[in-house]
């Protein structure tokens, strides 16, 4: 069954629904005590100064650990990682509820802080391999008008529900959703890693696990690829116009522009008219998110393009909403003639009352909706496009990461906001000369987002090449592993026949053994669509329970007290036709074997040739050899687990053990020698990064010096070597290279025959 709107198939959306709650949980958490200052201030009897500081050390705690949960997120597993991480916010908020004091709220606010460091990548990277690539702007923009109705509901339960009940019982509601959803998550298996690229749609038919993680020298290849780096920066910028907006418009209406309201409804209707935007950022965001997934099906780079001119456009819409904002005229007050004081069950009618009045005796406040409403739809434009662009040029292991590296920037340009608000207040004279000068700061997101457009299809286009080769090379893998298993149970067939005279029990359990492989890669085959496997497993498989049946019989007729000698030896005779139909069937890949090995050494010869053109491509093959000879060391030790001593096996089965016990010595040798050559290299490759020669330098020479065959330790040199010295120091070194390819030769066996 699947749903109109998406391809996701319906049972797969359960995941991104309780992701999706989660996220909605925590971001309305984060912004849930902005109404309540003044009631905090005054509770704990802090200057107004340090009010915004538990918030902003909740925005710089969760940036900080954003980068460790978003790195063991592309590590470990996913469902872990956000339990933990949903557990520590949600503690956050019930010790919130339970503050006594201002440094206990504070405390509570950077322990909330380091779950929702959390919940923000884990919660991306999930969500991102449950969406198909032509859906994903559509998919972000949906999740940030969930965050946007997230911002105002948090701020409306403080708002409206706060002055009812007290300020702490929003972070007590709040908490026992989130337990809820947390004790969900422990039945829901989430998407398999990089499920949603086009590239690995054949691993998850196969039902293949991508596995491939993260590691520690991946983290400055996310942040040096350009169009991240790009979008991580103009995050700080883009942030925090938006931040000021949320954070202070309701106040400084309330406090310069609605002063002539009753106190009583002064703050709702502030918060209402600051919600106005809130209208276009949603439509904006369902817009935007709709029109990116449209534009990049013709063309790769246009969720860039977009982005770029919604965020340009934005400027002057926001800058004419600012200047529209005016003392609302004391005729509001005057035609309502509101009671004093306002009764509690009159306050809703009321404050919409005062709307409809404000627009009709102010009407800058029309003007004021019309801009504001245009300026947050353009807004948009980067909002729902940024994680989409973020998951089509990063890796499925690195979505976590770079999602807590955008989200590093965003919540960093919060934090520090929200952290100098009341300097940056001071230095500008007002709110208002303060939001004014943050609008100017999307002109250089804007910039960045055009530079991001000139790398986007490049970025993909790497990305698209890696999985495509990582894709044949799990499915090449699974086979050969397939064909491993095949090659374990045809041998333990063939081992079976020394003890059919001798050790009945071992006899059967060798076949029993076969048997269970041979059905394995049977089901296997059928499932994944092998049908060479399928058909070969069926057909030994049913040769090996024939096998066992004609032996089990004789063996239960040997069990008679009465038998004559003669008739026992016309049993054992029967037994040894078995033996004989056992040694002329499949045997196991032996000579195969000897092939992989001197594969192996091919790989090296061809190492050695590519070291004067390309050292990248010559230690790539080096470690292609030493993947084969440890595949080649395992399925001999594997092959060898037979009692030799069993005086049954004849002189040919004997030559074939000798043969493989010696093969299995040479490729161990070869082993070891190939390790060592490969740290040899590894060591020559570090000296060169220690004279200013890094491997990204090697890569982009290599890519040149291969193409038009020219020798690349002179292009080294030439390039690097600043004067005469350093030109002499590096090709010492590379000189090395050379000398360990000598020193492997007198390590390895040469010797490449086994008969």
């Amino acid at each position: 069954m699947r749903l109109k709107l998406t391809s996701i198939k319906f049972k797969d959306l359960t995941p991104i629904i309780l992701v999706m709650l989660l996220l909605f949980v925590s971001i309305a958490c984060a912004n849930m005590l902005i109404p309540s200052y003044g009631v905090i201030q005054i509770e704990f009897g802090i200057p107004e100064a340090f009010i915004a500081i538990p918030d902003s050390s909740f925005l710089l705690t969760s940036a900080s650990f954003a980068l460790i949960w978003g790195y063991y997120t592309d590590r470990i597993d996913r469902t872990k990682v956000i339990i933990a991480g949903a557990f520590s916010w949600t503690f956050g908020m019930m010790l919130t509820g339970f503050s006594t004091s201002f440094v206990i709220l504070l405390i509570s606010r950077m322990v909330s802080g380091i779950g929702m460091g959390c919940v923000i990548p884990v919660g991306y990277s999930i969500i991102s391999d449950a969406i198909p690539p032509e859906e994903r702007s559509g998919w972000f923009g949906t999740l940030a008008i969930l965050s946007s109705i997230s911002n105002g509901s948090g701020q409306a339960l403080s708002s409206f529900v706060g002055p009812i009940l007290g300020w702490r019982f929003p972070f007590f509601l709040l908490s026992g959703i989130s337990i809820i959803i947390v004790f969900i998550l422990f039945f829901v298996k989430v998407p398999q890693r990089g499920a949603s690229e086009n590239e690995l749609l054949d691993l998850v038919e196969l039902n293949l696990e991508y596995q491939y993680k993260i590691s520690k020298a991946d983290l400055s290849n996310i942040i040096k690829k350009k169009t991240n780096k790009y979008l991580i920066i103009q995050g700080f910028f883009a942030i925090i116009p938006g931040t000021l907006f949320v954070y202070f418009m309701t106040s400084m209406l309330s406090t310069h522009y609605f002063l002539i309201l009753p106190i009583e409804i002064r703050l709702q209707t502030a918060a209402i008219f600051a919600g106005l935007l809130g209208v276009g950022y949603l439509l904006g965001n369902a817009i935007m998110s709709y029109v990116g997934d449209i534009l990049f099906r013709k063309n790769k780079k246009n969720r860039t393009r977009l982005a770029t001119a919604c965020m340009a456009l934005s400027i002057p819409f926001v800058l004419l909403m600012l200047f529209s904002i005016q003392p609302i005229s004391s005729e509001v007050v005057t035609n309502l003639s509101y009671p004093v004081p306002i009764p509690p069950g009159e306050t809703i009618s009321f404050v919409v009352l005062t709307i409809i009045e404000i627009f009709k005796v102010s009407p800058s406040y029309i003007y004021y909706f019309i801009f504001g409403f245009i300026g947050a739809v353009l807004s948009t434009g980067w909002v729902s496009n940024k994680n989409a662009v973020m998951v089509d040029v990063n890796l499925p292991e690195h979505k976590g990461t770079a999602t807590s590296f955008f989200s590093l920037a965003e919540q960093v340009g919060k934090g520090v906001t929200l952290l100098l608000s009341f300097s940056l207040i001071s230095l500008f004279g007002s709110v208002f000369n303060m939001m004014l000068f943050a609008v100017f700061l999307w002109v250089p997101s804007a910039l960045l987002w055009f530079l991001a457009g000139k790398s986007v299809e490049v970025d993909m286009e790497y990305k698209s090449t890696i999985l495509l080769e990582r894709k044949q090379i799990n499915l090449l893998d699974f086979i050969f592993e397939l064909e491993i298993q095949m090659d374990r149970a045809t041998q333990k067939v063939q081992d079976s026949k020394y003890y059919i005279l001798t050790d009945h029990s071992k006899f059967n359990k060798l076949l029993d053994e076969a048997i269970i492989i041979f059905n394995f890669c049977e089901k296997e085959g059928e499932y994944r669509s092998i049908t060479k496997i399928e058909r070969r497993a069926r057909k030994l498989n049913v040769k090996t329970a024939s096998i066992k049946s004609m032996a089990n019989q004789i063996f239960k007729i040997l069990k008679v007290e009465d038998l004559s000698a003669k008739e026992i030896d016309m049993l054992n005779e029967d037994l040894r036709q078995i033996i004989l139909k056992i040694s002329e069937g499949e045997r196991s890949t032996f000579g195969d074997l000897q092939i992989f090995y001197e594969d192996a050494y091919l790989k090296i010869i061809e190492a050695r040739l590519l070291r004067n053109n390309d050292l990248i491509k010559s230690k790539g093959k080096i470690q292609d050899a030493i993947k084969i000879y440890e595949r080649v060391r395992n399925l001999l030790n594997e092959r060898l687990e037979i009692v030799t001593e069993n005086t049954e096996i004849s002189e040919e089965d004997k030559f074939v053990n000798e043969r493989e016990r010696e093969l299995l010595k040479k490729t161990s040798n070869a082993l070891v020698a190939t390790n060592t050559l490969k740290n040899d290299i590894e060591g020559v490759f570090k000296k060169l990064e220690e004279k200013g020669i890094t491997e990204k330098d090697l890569r982009k020479i290599s890519e040149l010096t291969y193409e038009y065959n020219v020798n690349l330790y002179d292009v080294i040199v030439d390039t690097f070597g600043q004067d005469r010295r350093t030109k002499d120091i590096i090709m010492e070194i590379l000189k090395e290279i050379d000398a360990v390819f000598n020193e492997y030769d007198k390590l390895k066996e040469l010797e490449l025959k086994v008969f």
